[in-house]
């Protein structure tokens, strides 16, 4: 996928190959195509086994249910990852804007690169006057070029044409004029004139990677409002589930109180139960609605549009080399890669303060070659003009510090931006390694988290089969609820994180746009 200016920024990233660099690491986990229609689908219903309460107590669980599925939340048009990140890029506010802003960036690199051009322009005057009874009329056109070369001297050229007309005497004079100067010391040198081009080139460098760093700091953050909808649909779900099980056990214990094995009062606290369950299902709903228009707005969509995330919540394993992966940073963050344009903008304008506090002093030379013709009512005269100047001038300040305050603050600036270089690259470092161990940690928690679902899931399973024979009861069965509800969610945090953890990574490693294969268009 491109990135193009704002009319039509972006091509849909429909395939992806391996992203380049870092897809050594495996990467590829950080971005799933799996889509999970099951989170598009309405709660299951009962099992055909669930008999219905004979009691006086009327029986609104089914009706419950139905409601539940009519008012799920989870629906609309399927959402993948890459399509969300697609949006962003075209869409985006704070990217469309910071393409208008390169506008005049790159139009002050072209007035730069334009002080080596050739500046051309035409001068002239008209004018008439009368002084007494003697009248004058002057006209004067000169079209002249000039340029300023790599070495600082200045060449001038200019064609001056003039014509008077005093009292009937007219005079014409034509003359190409030549001008050069050179300083010998101050503001003399290739370094030193090219030092500003050089200034605005990295300037230009700069902007590039701040707008690199904005599309980057973008696309993270789709990703992680997607993935915060993703787990609020998983997390809805799970309470679904757990809803379904409740309502399950109401039906258990009725069954037991209509064999005579339950008290009729033991419902109470199940059917309780359901009612937090209730609690729990509406809360998830709720956290889906405003993950929701937290990524809508990202997106810079209609906040009304429906939308599901239909990635996959089981990550792939990622091992990342800490040496391996720093390497990479160093090469491609743009806050370390802006520093280092800055160390060099300072030391080029440390060589133009140097170089200011030199004495003035150049070579000059000029030429006028052309002719001249006054007309009178005598006679007429033609000479021929050929004059030369050449010479040296110089200026030597003797006292005064002023010469010495840019060379001193140009100095320090140089200075102060090696330590925020220093600085940065700790900061780069330190990102990095808390990037690598999270994704190590979240991995084993994640690992946990599973096995401690598994085993909840087993402990639940024997417990009912215990209920059913009569040697259990329905607050043991809650409170093995309870653990597996909570290590469902456990999973899916651990999952979500996990995710994140390598999403995190990307951006601190500054390989986002490699990552999604996007390449600035400027």
């Amino acid at each position: 996928m491109v990135l193009r200016p704002p009319a039509a920024p972006f091509r849909h990233p429909r395939s992806r190959r391996a992203p380049h660099g870092f897809a050594r690491l495996g990467l590829r986990a950080l971005v799933l195509g799996v889509t999970v229609s099951a989170w598009c689908q309405a709660a299951p219903a009962e099992g055909a086994g669930a008999q219905a309460h004979r009691s006086s107590r009327p029986p609104p669980m089914p009706q419950k249910r139905a409601a539940d599925e009519q008012d799920s939340p989870i629906k609309g048009a399927t959402l993948t990852l890459a399509d969300a990140v697609f949006l962003g890029l075209r869409d985006n506010r704070a990217i469309r804007s910071a393409y208008i802003d390169r506008i005049a960036q790159k139009f002050d690199l072209r007035v730069a690169e334009d002080r080596f051009s050739p500046q051309l322009g035409v001068s002239g005057s008209a004018v008439r006057q009368s002084i007494g009874a003697i009248g004058t009329s002057t006209v004067q056109v000169s079209p002249g070029a000039s340029i300023l070369l790599p070495t600082g001297a200045t060449l001038g050229f200019a064609w001056n044409t003039s014509f008077t007309d005093v009292a009937g005497t007219q005079t014409r004079r034509s003359t190409a004029d030549v001008t050069i100067s050179q300083p010998l010391l101050r503001g003399g040198g290739t370094e030193v004139t090219m030092a500003p081009l050089g200034i605005a080139r990295l300037t230009e460098r700069i902007n590039r990677l701040n707008l690199k760093r904005t599309i980057s700091n973008t696309i993270g953050q789709v990703i992680l409002a997607y993935r915060s909808l993703l787990q609020a649909q998983e997390s809805w779900q799970l309470a679904q589930n757990s809803l379904k099980r409740a309502r399950e056990l109401v039906d258990v214990n009725r069954s037991l109180i209509q064999a005579g094995r339950m008290a009729a009062v033991e419902i109470v606290q199940s059917e309780a139960n359901v009612e937090n369950q209730q609690i729990r299902v509406l809360a998830a709903a709720r956290s889906i609605e405003i993950a929701r228009l937290n990524l809508l707005q990202l997106l810079s969509i209609d906040l009304g549009t429906a939308v599901i995330a239909g990635e996959s919540t089981s990550p792939e394993r990622l091992r990342p080399d800490l040496r391996n992966v720093m390497r990479i940073a160093l090469s491609e963050r743009p806050d370390f890669l802006g520093q280092l344009c800055v160390v060099e903008q300072n030391r080029l304008g440390l060589t133009v303060a140097e170089n200011q506090k030199l004495w003035d002093l150049s070579v000059f030379a000029s030429g006028s070659f052309g002719g001249r013709t006054v007309t009178s009512a005598a006679a007429k005269d033609s000479q021929r003009i050929a004059d030369g100047v050449i010479g040296v001038q110089f200026n030597m300040p003797l006292t005064g510090l002023q010469r010495e305050q840019p060379a001193v603050q140009a100095s320090t600036a140089l200075r102060t931006s090696e330590l925020q270089l220093a600085a940065i690259r700790q900061g780069v470092e330190l990102q990095v390694r808390s990037a690598v161990t999270d994704i190590e940690m979240s991995w084993s928690q994640l690992e946990v988290a599973r096995k401690a679902r598994t085993l909840a899931e087993r402990a639940l399973a024997i417990e009912n089969e215990k209920l059913r024979a009569g040697r259990s009861s329905a607050f043991q069965i809650r409170a093995l609820e309870a653990d597996l509800r909570d290590a469902e969610q456990q999973q899916l945090n651990s999952a979500i994180a996990y995710l994140n953890a390598l999403t995190t990574l990307d951006m601190a490693l500054g390989t986002t746009l490699k990552t999604w294969h996007i390449d600035l268009a400027d």
